[in-house]
């Protein structure tokens, strides 16, 4: 790997040179075979980025190319149909492909015949690493907290940075070479691997984390200026204040290098960039120079501590003091000539004779680094001296202006934080990714190349300061005991002045890099459109800066400079940055472990593993340095992940995430056993056979949309389905405009489920193939959801279809759910406040109380009282059967009252009510047995489970079972000439007997059924006239030829009541009394 970074390096020199213009093109041969470039590459196709992240350049592609190709189209003799469709040949394609332009459209003020500037990889992309990540925090920071943390936790601080960037190096750099780079770098690349929300969500993390970092290197230069070049400059007492006024001026000089574009910024970045390089070689070189020491800079120590001489100068310009007992009075005691004024350490010191000067380089020779192996950590107030003493505070308040004192708290975790901003500046290059002449090769070699650099230089750093400088001096964060001297820049040849301005001038470099690539980040991130709120900044001036995105970056930047606390703002970045660099790898790690036929990475030296611990160093390093910060960096991820999942994220880019939902849904369908389902875990899962109108604008009747959408609490599937009736070749734009239709339908029902549409001859064998074939493995639907034809008396074909769905359904072992009059039903903005009465005639296993149950919990429906209505044949049986019913919905846990209806008058047969007696009947057998109340529980749910699972028809079933059958299913295929008591009392022999009665005429028949039909009906009505929604059971339809008087029969059995929904359950159990 080195060995090719040397050479990549190498070569980085061509981008110095513009590039050469191509061959002129050949002759026009075979177009399969030959492609054309333009001369000089100098067309330019306008790009757009589709939502599936594929490459569009509109329709302005080479006139005459296109003639051309159209000349030649006779020798794709062989594939000559071919190209009357949309099939492009590959000559086509792959000329579209050589005129591919990166750039991302700015909007309409972008002049169409300016060409953008094109880079390097030496100039767009290891220039501004550098710039970025040799900042201002090597030349004020690094030697103190080498200081602070020892040569050992410093150098393990910084390798522990570096390699934080290391690993994210190469992750961007599989991540870059895995396709074409856009402009949007590396918002771009973690948006197109892990989707629109994250990749958004971390977007905005990276754009704040540059644009603070901008107002961190402008408060170094402002630090840099006030206290190593111009002291006399402070005009506020408060040195923070001096920090906001130079800092807001050196951000008004460098925002107008940066409107004047990114042409003007690389002017400066080179002269930059080679100051920056230069001072921290003549660091190095110094080092060697000064080996054996220096006496050059000496500082003061007052026994153990440094005495605060830079506070005196501040308050009595140009005079100094020497470091003798004489001149520290005038420091230490109110009243020279008086004792007892002076400070008691200063005399105790004084009398003890440890007043002195000390060198602060003492040279490698000197074996100082073994003083300085190890950390020497501070609380905030505590003395800069050479023993662990703390002071008080009583201590502090005398002595605050005279001796050195720590100015904040340092640890290993807080100084991670506070290093961790020197390495960042990884992904200056890629934010250029759109001005590359070719990112895919720019950005691993130069990114890399700065990385590896610069790291190197951080941890020769370490070793160079902790093994030439006094540790007291070191730990002297502002060198106030040398009247205010910089560390670095003592160190360095052959005058500390060459490098205070250089680090000057290379600060202010970086932070003009930051506000170069900040903007075109928030930019990239609104012309993407996942945020619609930053659609502001799309757009761009006619020389392609994003004026309004550079304005608002220089605003925050503003805000952050006003802090002035630089600790402060560091500690901050380090989060945003962190966060960037965890995306990155983790989309590395995801990639590669869903095995995406799309990851196809060039780069040679990426493997997945790298990327999973530099993921995992990045958390580590997050909560280690500052877990308040962290919290708050995640939190505002998540703010912003769900904003765009709400508001902008309906982008389809084939990221990692949709293949980890992928992954998981095909490992989950897999693992999803075929067969039973228990009762626990049932839930309706529901396929809404609905119509779409024939202009394909609407959905008829919405209402039955709406009422699957207030299901949802049943946390089941949903498949929203229609059948056309046509040839689907021929209809194949009609198919795509249903499925719009009703796709846009779900979303204003907030129903997240499937929409199907199929296209069949005949629309009864589509419903067929719908309910047999939907859903996938053991996740298929076992509710058929669908609403009573109203028109069904117009002719034959809408009762035969109806009664028809209703048998498929019946046979596929599925519940059906008819709503009737679905006009009248609520939208999901309504609310209804009533009842909901549920008539439990026949036990369909509960799916009637579940149902309304999931109904209660909608918003619309929460306010409606729930009744449940059973019904008796015997007066004597009803304060029995209504205490039983009464306990059996209190072990379902449901809210609801519970009401016995005595229907003996109107034969309502043996089945409807043997079910509700069938609880009080076992309990007594139960009691004879002396069974324990768990053991009668247990047995009787049992009991009704296996008396009533897998309703049979009576033709079916054994003569010697039928007597149990005479339900509603078969009113109409019975005639009893005995009403009332009468029928309960048969037996078994005089049943089957009643079935070989003459058959009577067709016209009686039809009214005796219509009769006990609406003499249901009056039952029903006579206690939920009112009531808002009424569930019924579903009769069995029996027989073919019999559609038109089965629907008369229901039309006359739901005569006069408000919002009906009839139900036919499988028989099987759906509720249980136990947890």
């Amino acid at each position: 790997m080195f060995a090719w970074l040397v050479g990549s390096v190498c070569s980085m020199w061509k981008g110095f040179s513009p590039p050469p213009p191509l061959p002129p093109p050949p002759p026009p041969l075979i177009m399969a075979l030959q492609v054309r470039f333009v001369e000089g590459s100098q067309v330019e196709v306008p790009f757009q980025s589709n939502d599936s992240g594929t490459i569009d350049h509109g329709d302005d592609v080479d006139d005459d190319y296109d003639h051309e190709y159209n000349n030649h189209r006779e020798s794709f003799s062989l594939y000559e149909e071919d190209g009357s469709t949309s099939a492009m040949k590959m000559s086509h394609f792959i000329r579209r492909i050589s005129l591919y332009n990166p750039i991302v459209s700015g909007g309409d003020d972008v002049d169409p015949n300016k060409q953008p500037i094109k880079m390097g990889t030496f100039v767009g992309v290891f220039m501004p690493c550098i710039q970025n990540i040799f900042g201002v925090l090597f030349f004020i920071r690094l030697a103190w907290i080498v200081g602070t943390a020892g040569v050992l936790q410093g150098f393990l601080i910084t390798f522990i940075c570096c390699l934080v960037t290391f690993t994210t190096c190469i992750s961007l750099s599989a991540i870059a070479t895995n396709g074409m780079v856009p402009a949007g770098g590396p918002y771009y690349m973690i948006s197109r691997n892990l989707g629109p929300e994250l990749g958004g969500a971390v977007g905005i993390l990276f754009y704040f984390a540059s644009t603070i970092a901008a107002s961190m290197y402008l408060l170094g230069s402002a630090e840099i200026f006030l206290l190593y070049t111009v002291p006399q400059a402070k005009i506020f007492d408060d040195i923070y204040n001096c920090y906001r006024l130079i800092g807001t001026l050196l951000l008004a000089i460098v925002s107008c290098i940066v409107l004047a574009g990114v042409g003007v910024v690389n002017r400066f970045a080179l002269p930059t960039i080679a100051l920056v390089n230069g001072c921290i070689l003549l660091t190095f070189i110094g080092f060697f120079i000064n080996i054996n020491g220096s006496d050059s800079l000496k500082f003061c120590m007052v026994g153990d501590r440094i005495p605060n001489l830079q506070h005196w100068i501040d308050n009595n310009p140009g005079h100094y003091l020497s470091c003798n007992e004489t001149d520290l009075r005038h420091l230490f005691c109110a009243n020279v000539t008086e004792t007892g004024s002076c400070d008691p350490y200063f005399l105790k010191s004084a009398n003890e004779g440890t007043i002195k000067e000390m060198n602060a380089i003492t040279g490698a020779t000197s074996g100082i680094i073994l003083d300085n192996l190890f950390s020497k950590y501070l609380d905030t107030n505590d003395f800069i001296q050479s023993n662990d003493s703390k002071m008080t505070n009583n201590e502090y308040e005398e002595t605050s202006d005279t001796y050195v004192v720590a100015d904040m708290a340092s640890s290993f975790t807080i100084l991670i934080g506070v290093f961790f901003p020197s390495v960042t500046g990884i992904m200056q290059g890629s934010n250029r990714s759109g001005n590359l002449r070719d990112a895919s090769r720019s950005i691993p070699v130069g990114t890399l190349a700065a990385q590896i650099i610069t790291s190197i230089a951080y941890l020769l750093g370490v070793l160079c300061f902790g093994a030439s400088m006094n540790g007291m001096f070191l730990r002297d964060k502002f060198g106030a005991g040398a009247y205010g001297r910089l560390a670095a820049a003592e160190l360095a040849v052959p005058h500390p002045m060459v490098i205070v301005i250089g680090s000057f001038i290379a600060s202010a470099g970086a932070g003009m890099q930051c506000l170069t690539g900040a903007p075109r980040l928030l930019q990239a991130i609104a012309l993407d459109g996942v945020i619609p709120m930053l659609h502001y900044f799309q757009k761009s001036t006619k020389r392609g800066e994003p004026l309004r995105a550079i304005f608002v970056s220089i605003a925050i930047c503003e805000l952050f400079i006003l802090i002035a606390f630089l600790e402060s703002i560091t500690a901050l970045i380090s989060q945003f940055f962190l966060m960037c660099y965890l995306s990155v790898n983790a989309a590395c790690v995801l990639q590669s472990v869903l095995k995406a036929p799309s990851w196809r990475p060039r780069f040679r030296f990426y493997h997945w593993s790298l990327s999973m611990f530099g993921a995992g160093l990045c958390v580590a390093v997050m909560f280690m340095s500052h877990w308040i910060f962290a919290c708050v960096a995640i939190i505002i991820g998540m703010i912003a992940y769900k904003y765009i999942e709400y508001r902008g994220a309906e982008k389809e880019w084939g990221d990692g995430i949709r293949g980890l939902r992928l992954a998981a849904a095909s490992y989950a369908l897999t693992n999803l056993e075929e067969g039973p389902v228990h009762t626990k875990n049932w839930r309706p899962q529901l396929l809404v056979l609905c119509t779409v109108s024939s202009d394909r604008t609407s959905i008829e009747n919405e209402q039955i949309v709406a009422f699957a959408s207030q299901l949802k609490a049943g946390k089941g599937l949903t498949v929203l389905a229609s059948v056309l009736n046509g040839k689907f070749l021929n209809m194949l734009a009609e198919v795509a405009a249903t499925k719009m239709i009703m796709k846009e339908v779900c979303r204003r029902m907030k129903i997240r489920g499937f929409c199907e549409v199929l296209v069949a001859g005949d629309i009864t064998e589509g419903m067929s193939a719908l309910v047999q074939t939907s859903g996938l493995g053991g996740l298929k639907h076992n509710t058929v959801i669908m609403s009573w034809p109203q028109k069904w008396r117009n002719g034959n074909f809408e009762a035969v279809k109806f009664v028809e769905t209703i048998r498929l359904t019946t046979a596929a072992k599925s519940a059906l759910v008819v709503i009737k009059d679905v006009q009248q039903f609520p939208s999901n903005k309504e609310k209804i406040v009533g009842c909901m009465d549920v008539w439990w005639i026949l036990h369909d296993g509960g799916i009637m109380i579940l149902l309304a149950f999931l109904l209660r919990q909608n918003r619309v429906w929460r306010n409606t009282k729930l009744r449940i209505f059973t019904v008796c044949q015997s007066e004597e049986d009803l304060d029995k059967v209504r205490e039983s019913m009464k306990t059996f919905i209190y072990h379902l846990r449901m809210d609801a009252t519970v009401d016995v209806v005595c229907l003996t008058k109107y034969d309502i047969s043996e089945y409807a009510h043997e079910l509700t007696l069938k609880r009080e009947q076992r309990q007594k057998m139960l009691d004879q047995l002396g069974l324990s109340d768990r053991q009668k529980d247990i047995d009787v749910d049992n009991a009704i489970s296996n008396s009533t699972s897998g309703v049979q028809s009576g033709a079916e079933l054994p003569v010697q079972n039928r007597t149990n059958l005479l339900t509603l299913d078969n009113l109409f295929k019975k005639d009893k000439t005995n009403e009332g008591n009468e029928a309960t009392s048969n037996t078994a022999a005089e049943q089957c007997e009643e079935e070989k009665l003459p058959i009577i005429s067709s016209q009686t028949y039809n009214i005796r059924c219509l009769q006990r039909a609406k003499k249901l009906n009056e039952a029903i009505q006579s206690r939920s006239r009112e009531s808002d929604l009424i569930f019924l059971n579903l009769p069995d339809p029996g027989k073919n030829g019999y559609e038109k008087f089965y629907m008369e029969y229901i039309e006359v059995m739901t005569t006069g009541l408000n919002r009906v929904v009839l139900i036919k359950g499988t028989g099987s159990e759906v509720v249980t009394i136990f947890s």
